[in-house]
């Protein structure tokens, strides 16, 4: 097993034909050694992506071309901090909104959680994590990890990536761009296309990403990669640059899925944060993740709550039956800025 590199702070860098439908015709081999990418861009939603991709994001717009994308995604509680009710953090500074994405679950009582990492681990899969924030410390179940401030730009988080395919053999890459929030004066700024945000998106975050394909291309591996291209989170309706749980587009963001064996040029209804976790699993092709650890919680709050999103392979169907929890919680009423808001909704909505 590879040791699990930590990095603070500042570290030195030394297809087949579609149908009319949207789905496609013929479902790809499914080949050895998946690779699976989730490549997080922080805060973006729809409209973000949209006026990116109509400005000049031809890499997005591509892959956008050859996969699905989710028409309404939601995430879990966008709240800054995971407090539990007898006070403890044991995420740290990281949200819940990101915890989704690696566990599945829609709350979150320990930190002793299955997640994507450990399950890769159990399959000798080689895993990182990089992202801009020091919140990231907290996913140290990657066997490397960096995380940090400023002085970990997004062109060194897609490098990181590259590096541990390349030295490592690294197939669950978990890339979480920071700073286009940097550019945020607003939420005009996602329909605007003169916007110092959308032409970050356009100048910074679509090159990164065409240079990840393209180094997972040179190494012919493109072929079996799955990438996940998507936000942990919404941004709330100020010139700041937070996202208040009591705001609806906070909760509002983007997912979109491409890779052997799923639709292309499609689109589905409705997901949410978790569902990206089972996905992630599925695509590296191994079992189901295990929930929370604690053998104290009953299985209905133990197990992953996330929904299997058949409707995004092909062969699949256009849709589910999704259980849509955080859209009927944020339908019910808009919620505080506590944590304890979201949980105790979605205890309520978990119970048999």
């Amino acid at each position: 097993m590879k040791f699990l590199a930590i990095c603070l702070t500042v570290l030195t860098l030394a297809c087949s034909e579609t149908s009319t439908d949207g789905g496609s015709t013929e479902a790809p081999p499914r080949t050895e050694d998946p690779i699976v990418v989730q490549f997080i861009v922080d805060g973006i939603d729809s409209n973000t992506v949209l006026t990116a991709v109509n400005n000049g994001a031809e890499t997005v717009a591509g892959l956008l071309q050859n996969g699905v994308t989710v028409e309404r995604f939601y995430c879990t509680s966008p709240a800054p901090r995971l407090r539990l009710p007898d006070g403890s953090l044991p995420w740290g500074g990281s949200t819940a909104a990101n915890i989704a994405l690696h566990t599945g679950c829609h709350i979150y009582e320990s930190r002793n959680m299955d997640d994507i990492f450990l399950s890769a681990r159990r399959a000798g899969i080689v895993s990182m994590f990089a992202g801009g924030s020091r919140n990231y410390a907290v996913f140290d179940n990657a066997d490397y990890l960096y995380y940090g401030g400023r002085e970990l730009s997004d062109e060194e988080v897609v490098d990181r990536g590259l590096q541990h395919f390349h030295e490592d053999g690294a197939r669950l890459l978990r890339l979480h761009l920071q700073h286009i929030r940097n550019a945020w004066s607003g939420p005009d700024d996602t329909t605007d296309p003169d916007s110092d945000y959308i032409q970050y998106f356009v100048n910074t975050v679509d090159p990164l990403l065409a240079k990840l394909i393209d180094g997972l291309r040179s190494a012919g591996v493109w072929g079996n990669t799955y990438l996940i291209l998507g936000s942990d989170h919404g941004m709330g309706q100020t010139s700041s640059s937070n996202h208040p749980q009591s705001v609806r587009s906070s909760w509002e963001t983007f997912m979109a899925f491409s890779g052997p064996g799923v639709k292309q040029g499609a689109k589905i209804p409705y997901a949410e944060g978790p569902d990206v976790a089972l996905m992630t699993n599925h695509f590296l092709g191994l079992p189901p993740l295990q929930g929370h650890l604690e053998s104290e919680l009953p299985d209905h709050l133990r197990l992953p709550s996330g929904t299997f999103l058949e409707n995004i392979l092909v062969g699949g169907p256009s849709d589910i039956e999704h259980p849509r929890m955080i859209e009927r919680f944020l339908d019910s009423g808009m919620p505080g800025d506590d944590y304890k808001d979201y949980r105790e909704a979605m205890l309520q909505l978990l119970a048999p």
